[in-house]
């Protein structure tokens, strides 16, 4: 942690911290692989669904995820982009809250890189149907709650 950071750091035991917890955040998604991914509907509410996080990915500040194009998520996401993913480690004390702005990327080699074949059990036939959606979620914001500590980042 920057000396910068460190000033920043504690307000009610919560360390505070900007781009630079990347990677610290990144170590906790690693592991898990389900999250809930919540976005707002068109009736003003709260719309949550659990989501593969694709666990063995390398977090970077985005989150991606397939969807049915025709779906409630997709549609959502054109009105209201933000989004919110929370997420829990079923094998240690560590939850994770990352807020952002989702977008819906039209880009065929892009849903080929980041294919798995047990997405096939939802898509079967795979990344290359148009009924398959693409989603980036750029990460703003970022909570933790783990047995090292709390955290939070301005991932603007």
């Amino acid at each position: 942690m920057t000396n910068e950071a460190v000033q920043r750091t504690q307000h009610d035991g919560v360390r505070t911290q900007g781009r630079e917890a990347i990677p610290e955040i990144a170590r906790q998604l690693r592991a898990i692989d389900i999250c809930m991914l919540a976005t707002r509907g068109d009736d003003g509410e709260v719309h949550a669904r659990p989501m593969s996080n694709n666990g063995q990915v390398e977090w970077d500040g985005s989150s991606w995820f397939f969807a049915p194009a025709d779906g409630r998520l997709v549609a959502e996401i054109r009105q209201h982009p933000e989004a919110v993913a929370t997420y829990r480690a079923d094998d240690r004390f560590a939850w994770v809250a990352v807020s952002g702005r989702a977008k819906l990327v039209d880009d065929a080699e892009a849903k080929r890189e980041r294919w798995l074949p047990e997405l096939e059990r939802w898509f079967p036939n795979a990344p290359d149907d148009p009924g398959v959606a693409l989603l980036r979620i750029d990460a703003t914001a970022a909570q933790w709650w783990t047995d090292q500590g709390d955290g939070q980042a301005d991932l603007k």
